[in-house]
């Protein structure tokens, strides 16, 4: 018999370590349909909710992609729509010189109600733009309820030809999701067959899927991306800072001299708004996250007494959230900008303004121009 491979994580099947991707021990082998075998990670992910992670390294991850850039295919890039830099790859261009790219927004689900997509799907052009990348089409989507699949689809036949289809991200953009919508609504799966997990690196291998025409769709290993919030929490910390229902963004109006914690995890402070008037600062962060205001000069001491119980998450001192660095942020023009924590969320602020920043410094901090 040849190599198989897990069906819902693409993990080689072994029979060896139970510690590592793809075990499934020889009695449960003898008894399953080799053609649609799970292995025991999976097993425990879809039925259990276990947080059983595992990332692929650096060098097994170039060796799937250097195996895809040796291919004529289509590439569908998926991106989460609150953390475009941070789930944006340029290695893309290595697959593809810059051709031949379907460009995926997700997530649009957890928008607020009001905002137009096409505002979001224009700020996306800008920001393609910026990178010096272009796409052959881009779309907005909800993998997890299934919004724009039939555009999506669409696309992908308009684009496709007589190619194989890669969908690349990285980690918890919701590839696997999309495979899986695909797969019922079209090929007519009746339930999810790739495994699908809110913690990172669930996805260890390629898992390909034969198209109605012959050729294949495949689901790829996510791309680490260690500067996010997603590696440095334990499961219950990071179910109150992973928003899974549309945000509502929290208003506040700040003077000089004010900070605002988001739980234990980061802060800012108002160092000043130029003008000397408040600054308005809109939060978009997952709802279950609690979001604290306090004056700058006691903020320090705040934090040395009030961590783990009224600045949560994190939640006890096991969680080893890295040392924190300050980022400063100075914009004299008079635009919006978003102030992005790589994983946790966003907040927007007019300029001009002054303000600082902490977070781990591990974790990517960096402004845009506002998304919505």
């Amino acid at each position: 018999m040849g190599e198989l491979y897990c069906k819902g994580c693409g993990a080689l099947i072994q029979h060896d370590d139970k510690t590592l991707p793809g075990f499934v021990s020889e009695k449960v082998m003898a008894t399953s349909d080799s053609k649609a075998v799970f292995c025991q990670r999976c097993h425990r992910i879809r039925h259990y909710s276990e947080m059983i992670t595992y990332s692929v390294t650096n060098d097994e991850y170039s060796d799937i992609i250097n195996e895809i850039a040796k291919e004529n295919a289509l590439i569908v890039k998926i991106v989460d729509i609150f953390d475009f830099t941070g789930s944006f790859v340029p290695a893309i261009k290595r697959l593809t010189g810059n051709e031949d790219v379907i460009l995926v927004g997700n997530k649009m689900d957890l928008l607020p109600k009001n905002v137009k997509p096409e505002r979001i799907l224009n700020w996306l052009k800008t920001m393609l733009a910026n990178e010096g990348f272009t796409v052959l089409d881009s779309i907005l989507i909800s993998a997890k309820y299934g919004n724009n699949f039939d555009d999506l689809m669409d696309l992908i036949l308009k684009h496709k030809g007589n190619r194989n289809v890669y969908l690349v991200g990285s980690n918890n953009v919701g590839k696997s999701r999309i495979i899986n919508q695909i797969l019922k609504r079209y090929l007519g799966m009746p339930t999810d067959v790739v495994t699908v997990s809110s913690q990172p690196g669930t996805t260890i291998g390629l898992i390909g899927f034969p198209l109605l025409d012959g050729t294949m769709i495949y689901d790829t290993p996510g791309v680490i991306n260690k500067h996010q919030y997603t590696y440095y929490l334990t499961r219950p910390s990071y179910k109150l800072t992973v928003p899974k229902k549309e945000i509502k963004p929290l208003i506040f109006q700040l003077n000089e001299g004010q900070t605002l914690f988001f739980g234990g995890l980061a802060r800012i402070d108002i160092i000043n708004g130029e003008t000397g008037d408040k600054v308005n600062v809109v939060t978009y962060f997952a709802n279950t996250l609690n979001i604290h205001r306090t004056k700058t000069a006691k903020a320090d001491d705040l934090y040395e007494s009030k961590l783990y119980s009224l600045l949560t998450p994190p939640f006890n001192p096991e969680e080893a959230v890295p040392k924190w660095v300050v980022h400063d942020f100075k914009i004299r023009d008079n635009l919006k900008y978003d102030i992005v924590f790589s994983g946790l969320g966003f907040l927007t602020i007019r300029a001009p303004f002054y303000v600082k920043v902490h977070a781990p410094f591990v974790v990517g901090v960096y402004a845009r121009p506002a998304i919505i």
